[in-house]
């Protein structure tokens, strides 16, 4: 997910919301930036050289497949496939935030890479190589993970899937395990998710943005005048890409991961998930780790619990 949003332009949208069509403006405006895909800026570094090393050995794609779907929605999407070690029936769904591609989750899919697994690794709808005109912070996003769980099944009766996602991949995840899933999926990762997007946009508007001096832009009013345009043009309520609703329903067994040092999806995000969870459930503090960070701050307590985890709950029943 991206770190910082500067809204340059809300002072003159907002300026207009009194007038005619200013609320209309203003929620166009506020859809613009928040609702539309952005690919990332080629300047930007990964905060750590663990993750840095992931996202160059996914670039460089050697031995990947490339493979499609269709969304229920008609919508052409893409994925890298990293074939596993030989007989490998396990599965990783790796998925990356807003503002990226597969790239992004290099570190973690060489991880499972690493240790035989088979892999697969999307590029969320609107990014990357993937169809699509607007974000759907894993209210869309949920069914094209049941679309790639489906993918592998057909080619792998015997998969064994665990969804592996951060930030707003960690929610596309959730909201997923929150409806009907292929019995192979056996468990999720969670990793700096938040509850909804509707907290997460809050939190944005009151710490991440740029206001005017003197010109009172309550959170609320701007939350409604983007959900407004979101429902107009995107045809879905913001309101319902709420992770923790989704938590609540689910029963696949879920790892909740957090990095302490997170300001961007705050910290108390994962205590307010882990609680609303009714599915089996974990989870890890990552000491020092900022948002998307938590894999390669701490490569050995990161791996440790998810193998941990996996290990408890992927295991086949004799």
């Amino acid at each position: 997910m991206k770190k910082k949003t500067t809204f340059g332009l809300l002072g003159l949208a907002a300026a207009g919301a009194g007038a005619a069509g200013g609320w209309t403006a203003l929620g166009n405006y506020l859809y613009g930036q928040c609702m539309l895909p952005r690919a990332r800026g080629p300047q930007e570094k990964e905060a750590n050289p663990v993750q840095e090393e992931g996202r160059a050995w996914a670039r460089r794609r050697e031995g990947f497949r490339e493979a499609g779907i269709q969304a229920l929605d008609g919508l052409l999407l893409w994925a890298a496939v990293v074939p596993g070690a030989a007989d490998c029936h396990r599965w990783a769904v790796c998925v990356h935030g807003y503002c990226d591609t597969y790239e992004a989750m290099g570190a973690i899919a060489k991880g499972y890479h690493d240790r035989g697994w088979n892999v697969l690794l999307p590029d969320q709808r609107g990014h990357g190589r993937s169809e699509g005109d607007y974000v759907g912070w894993g209210y869309d996003e949920r069914l094209d993970l049941v679309g790639w769980c489906n993918y592998i099944v057909r080619r792998d009766p015997e998969a064994e899937i665990v969804l592996h996602g951060v930030s707003m991949g960690a929610a596309s995840v959730l909201m997923a395990t929150g409806g009907a899933l292929p019995r192979q999926v056996k468990a999720a990762v969670s990793d700096c998710a938040y509850t909804t997007i509707e907290a997460e946009m809050r939190h944005m508007l009151n710490n991440w943005v740029d206001r005017p001096a003197g010109l009172p832009l309550p959170q609320g009013l701007l939350f409604a005048a983007l959900r407004k345009a979101a429902l107009r043009r995107a045809g879905f309520d913001l309101r319902d890409a709420a992770p923790i609703r989704a938590a609540a329903q689910s029963k696949t067994p879920t790892l909740f991961i957090h990095g302490v040092e997170d300001r961007f999806v705050p910290a108390a995000m994962m205590g307010r998930l882990y609680q609303a969870a009714r599915c089996p459930k974990s989870f890890l503090w990552v000491p020092g780790a900022g948002h998307a960070q938590a894999v390669g701050t701490d490569q050995k307590l990161y791996w440790g619990a998810v193998e941990g985890f996996l290990r408890k709950h992927m295991d086949k029943q004799e």
